[in-house]
């Protein structure tokens, strides 16, 4: 009888595991489709092609393509962000933080390169649908905040020098979001030089004077 019930229990987590796999590879694809084409042009179907999975899988994990788009949003905000937690530390300073967020945009490049992509396709759609709104903008508030921050903690300290948080976290976020752009027009761009000489150009005028 325990064996019987041991099986059973083993049989319902490799069920699960699976599931949670199925899940993973629909969105995964899903992300990549997104990605090279445009939300409104990639169908149900062709993730399913994608997998090699039934269509009807899609809607039993995730209800809609509307829904699935969003979860693709989120994780990806998700991978990003745990990244960089990853890489910070409790010890760490205004200076590393801010320096560690911009390296961040070095080594998760191709990850937020996507996610700018489709988010940009997804803007130029008729009909914004709320949800997928707040998936994307959910990245550059937290964006915001990081940034913000840590700039004020750094004046605060002595470390930068008196500047306007808002407009310095503005100025990063929106040169960062421009070489996310250019490589994907310019494949050949230089991406991690133009980061590096913006960091470099940002900390000069961070420098108490």
């Amino acid at each position: 009888m325990k064996e019987a019930e041991r099986s059973t229990s083993e049989t319902g987590r490799k069920a699960k595991k699976s599931q949670s796999e199925v899940a993973e590879l629909l969105q995964s694809s899903a992300f990549e489709l997104f990605a090279h084409q445009n939300y409104s042009s990639v169908r149900i179907k062709d993730i399913a092609t994608a997998t090699g999975l039934n269509s009807a899988l899609i809607y039993y994990y995730f209800g809609s393509k509307e829904d699935l788009f969003v979860k693709v949003i989120e994780t990806a905000v998700e991978n990003a962000f745990r990244k960089f937690d990853s890489v910070i530390g409790s010890e760490n300073g205004p200076k590393e933080i801010l320096f560690l967020w911009i390296e961040i945009h070095i080594l998760q490049f191709h990850l937020l390169q996507k996610l700018a992509k489709i988010s940009l396709d997804y803007s130029s759609t008729n009909g914004r649908i709320p949800s997928i709104d707040k998936a994307i903008k959910k990245f550059y508030e937290k964006e915001s905040v990081i940034l913000k921050n840590t700039i004020k903690e750094g004046i605060a300290g002595g470390q930068f020098r008196e500047v306007n948080p808002a407009d310095m976290a503005m100025l990063i976020s929106t040169f960062l979001d421009g070489v996310l752009f250019r490589n994907v027009m310019f494949p050949t761009f230089k991406y991690k030089h133009a980061i590096q000489v913006m960091r470099e150009f940002v900390f000069e005028q961070l420098e108490p004077r």
